[in-house]
């Protein structure tokens, strides 16, 4: 009777300190910071989402109950003399939602608030690209001001809500290539690169190496891995599709200190004027890929890139031709003036997939990719393969002009369709992925 007693008594206890436990309050007046994520899209980077951290949880939320500024440094290039300008402009909040502790949408009061911004070819990009240097950094000063439309009625925990403030200065920053790891590689010749590394979730020695265009390499005075990574959405090769299309495949995404075509190293722009066809990176870029593939137990190695990245990936393959499984050169701008019929002797048993867009005013087909294609095909190239598109156009329906047509992008970004595994072959119709799959089997 008394074991029942003492239970009972205890019991009561419990539940007069659960009853009297104090409830969560709510307040009239609300602050805040907020964190961003940074996606990778076709053109490039866009903010998508900004997750606000709340000192007093809301009831419930709309996208109508927020308006979202952007403030960053922007290229004029309606001004021919293209000076960076720090602007403001709106961001549209397609859909805002309260999130639970493991980052879920709940319909429960909560401290957190994520809001999705729209992003498009022309609007959210935390990247700088200038015109003077031909780099792209991260924009600094970046921030959104967020606060409330002066309709909105926010409730916090019952309580109307009369003052909402969000700190402007972003506590943290995710991005679509954290599951990238950067790291850091010294040459003999003294050549230091920053680069992002992939590791497949299954064993593979397959090594995919990307090089970025020249936008994405470093200043000299500031690098950082992820610009290529998202400036030119490679962290699509991290995805699902890439992997099971290809087999698996470690992924290593080099930053060039200047950029590929640089025969001197020095970053200085008269490179692009005067460049000779060769590369002051080609032996050091070489050993990292080396150093990397024995570090991940690699047996073959594909290499791919864009523009001056292409440039590189056909340079690469001549100077070093039995170092690479298959290549896959993307708007390539290696002039075919540059290349001796030796050179292309030595790779024209190489697998190699040519992608370009023939209304490239950047790097005419006309000078570089057609000539060197058929001098290839007249040397008994044996796995050749190319895909020529008119134009490069947004294919997923989400982009479209005024007129309701696809938007369409400058003709040298094909590295667009390449990213989407929408490049086919223009003889056998084969796309570039499972074509890379083939020749490592």
């Amino acid at each position: 009777m008394k074991r029942f007693s003492k239970l009972f008594l205890v019991a009561c206890l419990a539940f007069g300190l659960f009853a009297c436990a104090p409830k969560e309050k709510g307040s009239s007046t609300i602050k805040g910071t907020y964190a961003i994520h940074v996606d990778g899209y076709d053109w490039g980077a866009g903010v998508s989402k900004a997750t606000i951290t709340l000192d007093y949880a809301l009831d419930a939320v709309s996208e109508k109950d927020f308006i979202v500024q952007e403030t960053k440094q922007a290229t004029d290039f309606t001004d021919p003399t293209f000076p960076i300008k720090e602007v403001t402009v709106d961001r549209s909040v397609t859909k805002a939602y309260l999130t639970d502790d493991k980052g879920q949408p709940t319909t429960n009061p909560s401290k957190v608030v994520t809001l999705e911004l729209a992003v498009s070819p022309n609007d959210g990009s935390p990247l700088l690209y200038s015109m003077g240097t031909g780099y792209n950094t991260w924009s600094d000063p970046y921030f959104l001001t967020i606060t409330l439309n002066k309709d909105a009625t926010l409730k916090s925990i019952g309580e109307e809500v009369k003052e909402f403030t969000v700190d402007t200065a972003f506590t943290k920053k995710t991005t679509a290539a954290d599951s990238f790891k950067t790291s850091t590689f010294k040459a003999t010749d003294g050549v230091e690169y920053k680069y992002a590394a992939y590791t497949p979730e299954e064993k593979s020695e397959t090594l995919f190496v990307w090089l970025h265009g020249m936008g994405e390499g470093g200043t000299m005075k500031e690098t950082d891995a992820y610009i290529p990574l998202l400036a030119n959405k490679a962290t699509a090769y991290a995805s699902e599709n890439f992997q099971k299309t290809v087999g698996n495949a470690h992924v290593l995404v080099p930053q060039c200190p200047t950029f590929w075509m640089d025969s001197k190293g020095d970053g200085g722009r008269s490179a692009l004027v005067e460049n000779d066809g060769t590369s002051f990176y080609s032996q050091s870029l070489k050993e990292l890929i080396d150093s990397y593939k024995k570090e991940v137990g690699a047996t073959k190695v594909v290499l791919a890139g864009c523009s001056n990245g292409g440039y590189m990936t056909l340079r690469m393959a001549i100077d070093h031709p039995t170092e690479f499984a298959a290549i896959v050169p993307i708007c390539e701008a290696l002039k075919d003036s540059f290349i001796t019929d030796e050179e292309l002797k030595g790779i024209k048993d190489l697998p190699m997939y040519f992608i370009y867009s023939k209304d490239d005013a950047t790097v005419k087909p006309e000078e570089y990719e057609i000539p060197t294609i058929k001098r290839l095909k007249d040397l008994g190239a044996t796995n050749l393969h190319v895909s020529a598109t008119d134009s490069v156009i947004d294919t997923s329906g989400t982009y479209k002009t005024p007129e309701g047509q696809p938007y369409q992008y400058n003709g040298h970004w094909s590295w667009i369709y390449f990213d989407n595994n929408e490049s086919k072959c223009d003889e056998c119709n084969k796309d570039s992925w499972s074509w890379i799959a083939e020749n490592l089997k």
